[in-house]
């Protein structure tokens, strides 16, 4: 690999003397040699040429007067709420960093952690702080969807937390629905289901995204269910996905396509300690409120525009 350039190489180690060492400019300028003058040059130069990245950290988005109103509307034990940004990308890019610190704060090393697949899930793996000595054991909650290069597939997402936090990422290979019941009959025999409804049974934390049947749902859009067979079982009172499985109103599951899913079920999902949702905008308000109601959910991660609706309907209904 080609070394930078001498200036170069002083620039940055004037940044990192700055910004990583947090020294003054007049210690740097003494360190290097230099007047205090060319050191101010120096890290004016970082910053133009994209060395230094200036960010404001999560916690200044946050809206901490409606996370508490969220976690006493629905007795959560923690809410993350964002200010809704001037795009969807941009909260999604907000979302998942105050998500992910939330997550890591919560886990211990060594702990043993699911994750589903989806935007928001795909969004968190990559603004999460790197924690690369909790050691972890990441899990996918459900099979395959998508192609297996897009960030939002689960096992992009497994092996994106893994990295984060350490650990190691235990991935399904398989689809997250099967093309016939025989195949997972066949499959229920087997040792690796074995093992991994055994890992299902030692999870610590699942962080899950929530779905809609919206048409232009991820589910659509990477092929696993089309819009028709969303349209029906919104006819049959279904709601919203978590892990390929679908929710009624209720929080109860809809026994569509069960015996063809490859994923946690709704009843092993309640069985884990600390589960977090996190999805946003205003097609997923009825997913959320199942996912809410039907404890599916022990905190959850959203924005400000999701989480005000949400608390309007509740109020609503009182």
């Amino acid at each position: 690999m080609p070394r930078p350039n001498r200036a170069l190489a002083t620039i940055i180690k004037a940044a990192r003397m700055r910004y990583e060492g947090n020294l003054s400019q007049g210690q740097i300028a003494k360190s290097l040699g230099v007047s205090a003058a060319t050191v101010s040059r120096y890290l004016a130069q970082a910053v133009e040429r994209g060395l230094i990245e200036v960010r404001v950290v999560e916690s200044a988005y946050r809206d901490l007067r409606i996370e508490r109103e969220l976690q006493s509307a629905f007795g959560l034990e923690e809410a993350v709420v964002v200010q809704t940004q001037e795009s969807s990308d941009a909260t999604l890019r907000v979302l998942g960093s105050a998500a992910g610190r939330a997550i890591v704060a919560r886990i211990a090393e060594g702990a043993m952690v699911g994750v589903s697949n989806g935007d928001s899930m795909a969004a968190l793996t990559a603004e999460m702080p790197r924690m690369e000595t909790l050691g972890t054991d990441v899990v996918t909650l459900i099979g395959g969807v998508g192609q297996a290069e897009e960030a939002s597939h689960t096992a992009e997402i497994c092996r994106q937390f893994a990295q984060a936090t350490g650990g190691r990422a235990r991935v399904m290979p398989l689809p997250a629905l099967l093309d016939s019941e025989a195949m997972l009959d066949a499959l229920r025999g087997s040792e690796a289901f074995r093992v991994l409804n055994d890992l299902y049974a030692r999870l610590d934390i699942a962080v899950v995204g929530i779905g809609s049947l919206s048409p232009e749902s991820s589910t659509v859009r990477d092929g696993l269910f089309s819009a028709a067979q969303l349209a029906q079982i919104a006819r049959e009172g279904g709601v919203g996905t978590i892990c390929a499985r679908f929710v009624n109103a209720q929080g109860e599951a809809i026994p569509v396509f069960e015996d063809r899913t490859i994923s946690i079920t709704f009843e092993q999902l309640r069985n884990v300690p600390v589960r977090v949702g996190i999805a946003l905008g205003t097609e997923k308000i009825p997913a959320l409120r199942a996912a809410l109601t039907g404890r599916l959910v022990t905190a959850l991660a959203t924005d400000t525009e999701t989480a005000r609706l949400l608390l309007s309907e509740v109020a609503a209904d009182a």
